[in-house]
């Protein structure tokens, strides 16, 4: 089981008591709101918050979890909105762009492993690809032969970057054991 710290549980509970506040208010009719109008904006502020204390405490899984949590609380909060027209469909395709943003966030907050650049900008490009051909600005069929044919440049990519982190870890380590 999880250990908590103290804030964190606060924060948790003051949310699910929150929450449950205004679906009970919505039960007795008190007050009229849809239900996603509040969950996925308390979601996108918890992924914020965790967004925050991993760039404050220097912890890389709260940057991602909270980017995470922020960015499909944006896409579902957008998807149940009235403002724009995001099907089901595209749950896939956003995911690839989330978790490329995702990456990028944890580049962010240590510029040194510049690989992670590569697997984020691969993800964010082929899921903005993606997510532009289901809105109907690009031509399926030409996005789906782009990516079928340079898929293999992903996998050089990749390599690369795996040789060349191991190349710079074997260095560190030199310099390290010579002082």
């Amino acid at each position: 089981m999880p250990v908590f710290g103290k804030n964190s549980t606060h924060w948790f509970a003051l949310v699910l008591i929150a929450l449950g506040i205004l679906l009970l208010l919505q039960r007795l009719g008190a007050i009229s709101f849809g239900f996603h109008q509040v969950l996925w904006p308390l979601v996108m502020l918890f992924g914020l918050v965790r967004v925050a204390e991993g760039f404050s405490l220097s912890k890389r899984g709260r940057i991602f979890s909270g980017t995470l949590l922020f960015m499909y609380g944006l896409f579902f909060l957008l998807r149940f909105s009235d403002y724009i027209d995001i099907r089901l469909r595209m749950f896939l395709p956003a995911s690839l762009l989330i978790f490329g943003i995702a990456l990028l966030m944890l580049f962010l907050d240590d510029a040194r492993e510049w690989e992670l650049l590569i697997p984020a900008l691969l993800l964010c490009g082929t899921g903005s690809a993606f997510v532009l051909t289901e809105l109907g600005y690009l031509d399926q069929f030409e996005v789906w032969d782009a990516v079928h044919r340079y898929w293999p440049l992903g996998l050089i990519l990749v390599g690369l970057a795996i040789i060349l982190r191991r190349r710079t870890q074997v260095q560190k380590t030199e310099q390290t054991q010579q002082v």
